[in-house]
């Protein structure tokens, strides 16, 4: 009895114990899930490029070497008239404590011009028609901190910089005698270290303001510029303003001869933009 028994107990015990590792095979194996990608950190810097639409007019002063002072007054359709080319582009990056940018404006134009009633020294060939051709470029860089200013919807930075000018001057003056007149031409570079402000305010998520005003200069050159425009997001990438914008510069440098190159110019008028942020 006590065999059967036993033996039983060995059958009953091989009955439960050899199937499990079949039916754990025709389970699926479990595998720990993975761990999930960390989220990008965002960076908070905002990209953008813009193209300014400037029609500005033109009110120069501009003499070389010892010939008089030329002036030369342009409304912005008289300008257009004369215009030989434009490039006006920039570039902004910013976040919520900083912001950098570039501001780029190069333009030729050629007109006529009158000398000033106080230069007399050609006056005795009767009278004088003049020409002025000028090419120049406005290069502005600048850096910013975000200002404490606690008002809801406005960022304001402080800035500071410089804006590299170039200047293509020639100048020519004839008579009415024929064969009598005068010309000449120069180049000239210079930077003026600047500082000021650029602001943007939103009313809402597609109305808003921007400005900015800077102003410098070295002791032979002064400069400023100021500009204030309504936008409005068209996308949450593209963007337009209009407003208005003018810059003036002032420049003199004196020759060895006894001769110097003069320039000042105000650009003043409306400017609208188009701009795509990324």
């Amino acid at each position: 009895m006590r065999k059967i028994v036993r033996r039983g107990a060995i059958v009953l015990a091989f009955s439960v114990t050899v199937p499990a590792p079949v039916l754990a095979a025709d389970l699926p194996t479990l595998k720990e899930a993975p761990a999930p990608a960390p989220a990008p950190i965002p960076s908070g810097w905002r990209f953008e490029a813009t193209i300014n639409g400037w029609a500005p007019s033109s009110i120069a002063n501009a003499g070389v070497g010892h010939l008089p002072t030329v002036s030369s007054n342009l409304g912005f359709f008289t300008l257009l008239r004369h215009l030989n080319g434009v490039v006006p582009l920039a570039f902004t990056a910013k976040n919520e404590n900083f912001i950098l940018g570039l501001d780029l404006y190069w333009s030729a134009v050629s007109a006529g011009a009158h000398v000033r009633a106080s230069n007399t020294a050609l006056g005795p060939y009767g009278g004088l028609n003049g020409s002025l051709r000028l090419s120049e470029t406005f290069l502005m860089g600048y850096a910013g901190v975000r200002l404490p200013i606690q008002i809801a919807n406005l960022a304001a930075y402080g800035i500071a910089g410089a804006r590299f000018s170039n200047v293509n001057t020639t100048i020519d003056l004839n008579t009415f005698i024929p064969g009598i007149g005068l010309s000449g031409a120069q180049s000239e570079n210079w930077t003026d270290p600047i500082i000021g402000f650029t602001a943007n305010y939103a009313f809402n998520d597609k109305w808003f303001l921007t400005t900015e005003a800077d102003i410098g200069g070295t002791g032979n050159s002064a400069t400023w510029q100021a500009f204030g425009a309504l936008g409005y997001n068209w996308t949450p990438r593209i963007s337009s303003t209009v407003g208005f914008r003018a810059l003036y510069v002032d420049y003199r440098k004196w020759n060895g001869d006894g001769g110097s190159f003069r320039f000042q110019q105000t650009l003043l008028g409306p400017q609208a933009t188009i701009s795509y942020a990324f």
